[in-house]
Parts: structure tokens; sequence; C-alpha cells
């Protein structure tokens, strides 16, 4: 009898630690019937069908943990959204769409260029005020982005009066969306969306999925992922003096990640000079009191006198060297090893010493060398160089490390070990 009760218990256990991974079905119905209810508080027309259900469907058995992190993202997000929503009086279900755009990501960056939250390309970004310069690129602010994304959606109004032909022109482009309604005659998404393009034919189906999928979310174990990525608790701080994200993440002990989410429109980890950046409160006051000091320990950070996760290496010139190949084994820039070393050229003699100043990850690589399972035999004619080149990864300095070579010289017919990468 206590063996059956295990069993049991250890059946009903399992059951419910895999629970979440079991795919529930949406029913066709039951989607109707919410779309009915969103509908009496919309402005858009929510409509369901088979080309919906499918949708909806692929979420819940392929994407379940993705939905998951979107709700716990847009806690933070969708309040921002709302304001402007508000503001500019247009429905809060477009909120949605920057799920479709972006997943919540600010960074984002898709293969054509577009960027940010609401994915503006740069000329549609420029008509709309959002600035990008070598530092900051606008579309990756969450209350500018969306500001503009606004003003953009009440032009598409205004030219298609439907707010399905606007999700469709969004994606696709006004000119392209305009050219097929005068084309066919037809004057509303569904009529036009066997002609369309494939993506913009997908496109507002997963709106809709996306819409529902996060409004009744509990009806299918899809809750908010609880290690939340940003909290809303922030102030902002103006900078005098310019510093890098690294010598940020030092002073306040924050993360990288955590002070990029704060800032996502700042570019290649630098915060120029009058920047207004955000972070927790805690951290910005802390940062204003102890404002002198920080400015202080950023310049000694900048000028090398502090170090922050890198070493200082002396590097001794061998034969074949030269800047470029220098700079790519350490990871550093060429122009970095001309400032340190005070070079007028980028002429090297055997012997020469450079100072350089190398991340102590790039250190730790170079160190370990392990074998892999490759062997190559030395042919007449063979350089190290030629060597490395033929292995993805592999550079001439990890073979003389792991094979215990002191110079460049080669004997045809020796075995070569090949690093592990």
């Amino acid at each position: 009898m206590n063996r059956l009760f295990v069993f049991i218990w250890v059946f009903c256990y399992s059951a419910y630690l895999y629970s979440d991974q079991i795919s529930l079905k949406a029913d066709y119905q039951t989607v109707s019937a919410h779309f009915d209810s969103i509908n009496t508080q919309s402005s858009f027309k929510f409509e369901n069908n088979d080309v919906v259900m499918s949708k909806i469907n692929t979420y819940l058995s392929n994407n379940k943990r993705l939905l998951s992190k979107m709700l716990s993202l847009s806690e933070y997000y969708f309040p921002i959204f709302e304001t402007y929503l508000d503001k500019y009086d247009l429905p809060f279900e477009l909120k949605f769409l920057a799920v479709v755009e972006s997943s919540l990501n600010p960074r984002a960056k898709s293969q054509s260029g577009a960027r940010g939250l609401w994915q503006f390309m740069y000329p549609t970004g420029k008509s709309y005020n959002l600035n990008v310069t070598s530092y900051i690129d606008e579309r990756l602010d969450p209350y500018k982005s969306t500001d503009a994304a606004c003003r953009y959606f009440i032009k598409l109004y205004d030219i298609f009066g439907d707010w399905n032909l606007v999700l469709a022109a969004y994606n696709g482009g006004p000119g392209y969306i305009q050219r097929l309604l005068l084309k066919t005659g037809y004057d509303n998404y569904w009529d036009l969306r066997p002609m369309l393009r494939s993506e913009t034919k997908n496109y507002v189906p997963k709106f809709l999925a996306i819409t529902y999928l996060m409004t009744y979310h509990d009806n299918y174990n899809i809750y908010p992922d609880t290690s939340k990525i940003i909290t809303s608790d922030s102030d902002t701080l103006t900078l005098d003096f310019q510093i890098t994200t690294k010598t940020l993440s030092e002073i306040t002990c924050l993360s990288s990640e955590i002070i990029q989410n704060y800032n996502p429109s700042y570019k290649d980890n630098i915060f120029p000079a009058n920047s207004v950046i955000s972070l927790p409160k805690a951290s910005v006051d802390d940062f204003i009191y102890n404002y002198e000091y920080y400015r202080d320990f950023s310049s000694k950070v900048k000028n090398k006198e502090i170090l922050i996760d890198e070493t200082r290496v002396v590097y001794s010139v061998v034969s074949g060297d030269y800047l470029g190949k220098i700079a790519k084994r350490y990871n550093v820039k060429i122009y970095q090893l001309q400032k340190w070393n005070n070079l007028k050229s980028t002429k090297l003699n055997i012997g020469d010493k450079l100072v350089m100043y190398v991340a102590n990850s790039v250190l730790s690589d170079i160190d370990n060398v392990e074998p892999s399972n490759t062997s190559y035999i030395v042919q007449k004619g063979d350089t190290l160089w030629d060597i490395a080149r033929m292995y993805s990864g592999v550079s001439v300095s990890k073979i003389k490390k792991l094979n215990n070579l002191s110079n460049n010289n080669l004997k045809p017919g020796s075995k070569l070990l090949i690093p592990k990468v």
C-alpha cells in the first residue's frame, strides 16, 4: 500500500513539474468570444478565422517561454506606450505592435537596418525627428520612438481609415498597400491579404494572436517571468564628462546589461559629456553624492592609471609581426597601439617592446590553449601563418604555444597539434 501511495505521489508531482511544457490548444469558439469582448472596448475590429487560430496555436506550442518573457517586459514598457497612445487618442491595443516588431527589445536590429522597439528605418525615423549620431540613436529611446510611432500611426490612419490596413502599411509600407488597393478595388485587409507579400500577409494575424494571448495568457498557464530585466524605479542624471559603460558599471556596481537596458539609445558603450542617463534611483543618489570622486575615477581609467578588467602587457616584437597582426591577436585597435607607444609610423623592428592594455578575458583565452582532435603534417614551403589560416579561430601564437615552438621555423614532415577553438 505504501509503495502504491509513493508511486501515485511521484506521478502527480512529476505531472505538476512538467505541466508548463504541455501545450494547451486554443478553442475557436472561446477565442471568438474573447475577441467579441475586446471589440466592445476597442476601435479595432478583432476578427477570428483559421489563419488567426493557426498563429495562436503555434505560439502556444512553440513560444510559451517567449510570451512569458514578453509579459514581464510589458510591465515596464506598456505604461510608457499607453501614456503616448492616450496623449494622441489612439487605441491602446497598438501597444502589442511593439511585441510583434521587436519582442520588446529596445536594441533590436533587423537585417534591413530597422532599429528599436518600433523598428524604424533610418529615413522614417529621421522624418519623425529621431536623431542618430555617432553616440546616440534615438530610434532606441523608448519614449522618443514611441512618440514618433504614435505620430506615424495617425498619418497612416488618415490615409487608410482602417486599423488592419494601418498595420499592413506599417509593415509593408503605405505606398505598397495603396497601390494594391487601387489595383484590386478592395477596401479591407482580409480581401487584400491573398495578394500581399508573405511577411505582410502574416503580420496582422500575428498581431491578433499576440494581442489575444497577452490579454488572456492566464487561460493557458502563461505568466510573467519573475526574473525581470528592468524595473521602473529610475531617475535621470546629467554628466559633464565622458564615461564608458564599463567604468559606469564599476562605479555603480550595476551590470553592463542593466545599464544598457536603462539607456538603450546610447551606442558603442560610451556616454559622451552632457549625456542624460537613466539609472535606478538609489544609484543616481549615490552618484550625485560622490560626483567629484567618480569624475576623477573616470579620468584615471581613461588615462590607464586605473585598469578595469584588463592587464598592462609588454610585448616583444618577433619576426613576421606587424601592428595589424598584434592588434588582432590581443583584440585591440591599431590606433591604440600607436597611441600607447607614441608610434609615429607602423614600422616595427624585431625586439621592439610594445605596451598594451588587454582585456583579461582575451589573455585568459590566449593562455588556455587546449589540443583538438586534429593534427597537421608540415609540408615543404608551409608557414605558421598559412597553417593558422586553414583553421577558423586558430592563431599562430596558439599553435606555437601548444607545440612548444620557440620560433617560426618549421621542418617538413613534422606533426603539429591544432588548438581547440
